[in-house]
């Protein structure tokens, strides 16, 4: 079997794959060769003098996937509109899709965009603006699904039975011997993929079809084995009784451990993508919408029914027929939301599996390996964003809580007493930049 890199290689037309005709063909003609440097890096802002919340409008998109969408629950209750934002194109920004999103951000069309930030990876061939700003949850969706009239044993079946990490994989792939694994166009799954296909030894063949229509087929009983990039897919053939042989968090937490585990480079988190043009012409706008993305994710685990709100748009862009309580089964079970203080995983905590400079060097390990990217010409620094911006809001918390303790032992006027409490609400809200512009007026 032709591994995927190999398969980027051939004429687009012969997969049908459009994702990668985006991705990865014609990229030098959208901007100039620049190497990635040291001085590639997100420059923050200093706050804005008052006490007002500039007006802002972000070219937005989302991709039509539960933990690409949630964004429209913070639209729909006004928490973008308290922070001075809004989108174009209103009200909720684009419908977006692997097709076209690379070439929209890359190009200036979109100014920030829902995204598994590895799918931007391939533009560094020829470019270097495309930046992930954040992450919003670890992808737990890759899963090898089994039609369920083959009545198949899974992994953890064999794992229970006493078998070993490779003697189990090696086990339950075993039926697919030779036959057909349906898997989406998106890059993100193809690490996956190859890894179980090479270590359980399978040599099953990969067919590319959509999710949306893989579905239908699905439903219709005529596939037996899929691999869908959707965790709304993955979720609703998991109700309907289709098997779950094997998935991402089995190979997490059986397979190899360790910085150099061929496991790292398959480990998804999932998060934002921007045009690093925009991000350093409005530093501080990244920072007020990524308060409002904790905000939502803060928000739907204290009261999970706000997803009600997210199913009918999600349903509309995925072909998915999920209610609120779907939406919330498949965050929880599929890809947990990372909260403000659980980002330390990705930023802080060297030891984790899912710490970015170990994940991001496996990625950038592989795509090297394979030519997508010139060998040496990438680093994790260079492309993942998501920390100093984090750090930024962190260090703004801290010195708002300075502020605050300060506070408490001062006699206010009215207006100085209004900017105290409006301070408090922006610090609930995750929004320590306003809260500190805020506290620092009231203190003076």
């Amino acid at each position: 079997m032709k591994t995927f890199f190999q398969r980027i290689a051939e004429p687009i037309e012969r997969r049908g794959a459009s994702v990668l005709a985006a991705g990865l063909i014609g990229l030098a003609a959208l901007a100039p060769p620049h190497a990635a440097s040291a001085e590639d890096r997100f420059v923050p802002a200093a706050p804005e003098a008052g006490v007002e919340i500039p007006a802002a409008t972000i070219k937005f998109g989302m991709r039509p996937y539960a933990d690409n969408t949630f964004y429209i629950i913070g639209m729909k209750k006004g928490w973008f509109s308290d922070v001075g934002i809004s989108f174009d194109p209103a009200p909720y920004g684009l419908k977006a899709n692997d097709s076209n999103v690379t070439t929209l951000l890359l190009n200036g069309q979109l100014d920030l965009i829902s995204e598994f930030c590895p799918l931007m990876l391939p533009t560094y061939k020829d470019a270097n603006k495309l930046k992930c700003i954040g992450f919003t949850d670890n992808f737990l969706a890759n899963a090898i699904l089994a039609n369920p009239k083959l009545k198949l044993k899974t992994f953890k079946e064999y794992i229970a039975d006493g078998l070993s990490f490779d003697a189990a994989l090696k086990a339950t792939l075993a039926p697919m011997k030779g036959k057909t694994l349906v898997g989406a166009p998106q890059l993100s799954d193809r690490a996956f993929e190859e890894y179980i296909n090479k270590t359980s030894g399978a040599d099953f063949k990969l067919e590319v079809v959509d999710d949306a229509k893989s579905l239908v087929l699905a439903k219709a009983g005529r596939e037996d084995f899929v691999n869908p990039e959707g965790a709304p897919i993955v979720y609703t053939l998991r109700q309907d009784g289709w098997t779950n042989l094997v998935d991402i968090g089995d190979l997490i937490k059986y397979g190899p451990g360790g910085v150099e585990s061929p496991i790292e480079p398959l480990i998804g988190i999932v998060g934002l993508g921007a045009n690093s043009d925009y991000v350093n012409a409005h530093q501080n706008t990244v920072l007020r919408f990524m308060s409002v993305v904790w905000r939502i994710i803060d928000a739907t685990k204290a009261d999970p029914s706000l997803y009600e709100l997210q199913a009918p748009y999600l349903n509309s862009f995925a072909g998915t027929s999920l209610d609120g309580k779907g939406v919330e089964s498949t965050v929880n079970i599929l890809h947990p939301f990372t909260t403000f203080d659980a980002d330390k995983q990705y930023y802080d905590d060297k030891d984790s599996t899912v710490y970015y400079a170990n994940v991001w060097s496996a990625i950038i390990k592989d795509f090297e390996a394979h030519g997508i990217i010139p060998a040496g010409k990438v680093t994790p620094d260079d492309v993942v964003w998501g920390g100093p911006i984090w750090k930024q809001l962190v260090d703004y918390r801290a010195k708002t809580d300075d502020l605050m303790a300060k506070l408490k032992g001062m006699t206010l006027a009215s207006d100085k007493q209004a900017l105290a409490d409006k301070a408090k609400t922006f610090y609930a809200d995750y929004d320590f930049l306003d809260a500190y512009r805020l506290a620092l007026a009231a203190s003076q």
